[in-house]
């Protein structure tokens, strides 16, 4: 899917209520639960609201933070290749992205919310962030895969047009 050129980052006043994200810095202390959020989001795919929550993400946190993805993920944001952005309820992360700019493109990537805080408009609010902020870096095009059709209607609402399937290839055993 492909944003339109011309379709409007909508404000925090047009989301749905409560569902504010932010963009997340190298330093910020919500980065590595910003980047487990995804992988519990989609260890339970789909749209409505799943069983992996809080105390799933705690774990999860710590998976990353042994791993070195929040290391990597660190030096990736301080060399511009990837921003992150994130709705946060009481300092916990629902929902987290990343968009990935290469010049005058970027790709958003791994938008998922917390299966337990589901169906709350974080996935909007998130990736409404991301084109912001992939906006102000001057991107003019920005693209996403959606996983099915009740996603791609999420990003259609920000203005996202598909135009293309993409085949994903896996090795067989």
């Amino acid at each position: 899917m492909v944003l339109d050129p011309g379709a409007p980052v909508p404000t925090a006043d047009e989301l749905p209520v409560g569902s504010s994200a932010r963009i997340i810095g190298p330093d910020d202390p919500a980065l590595a639960s910003a980047l487990a959020v995804p992988h519990l989001a989609f260890a339970e795919p789909g749209t409505g609201i799943g069983s992996a929550g809080v105390d799933e993400l705690a774990e999860a946190v710590r998976t990353r933070a042994e791993d070195g993805s929040v290391d990597r993920a660190v030096a990736r944001i301080g060399a511009g290749l990837t921003a992150v952005a994130a709705a946060l309820e009481s300092g916990t992360v629902l929902c987290a992205g990343q968009h990935q700019p290469v010049g005058a493109v970027s790709e958003i990537v791994g938008v998922g919310t917390l299966p337990t805080a589901r169906r709350r408009g974080l996935g909007l609010a998130v990736t409404a962030a991301l084109v912001a902020d992939a906006r102000s870096r001057g991107v003019e095009t920005v693209f996403l895969s959606a996983g099915d059709d009740d996603v791609a209607r999420i990003y259609a609402r920000l203005g996202f047009r598909r135009i293309a399937t993409a085949l994903i290839a896996e090795p067989t055993e």
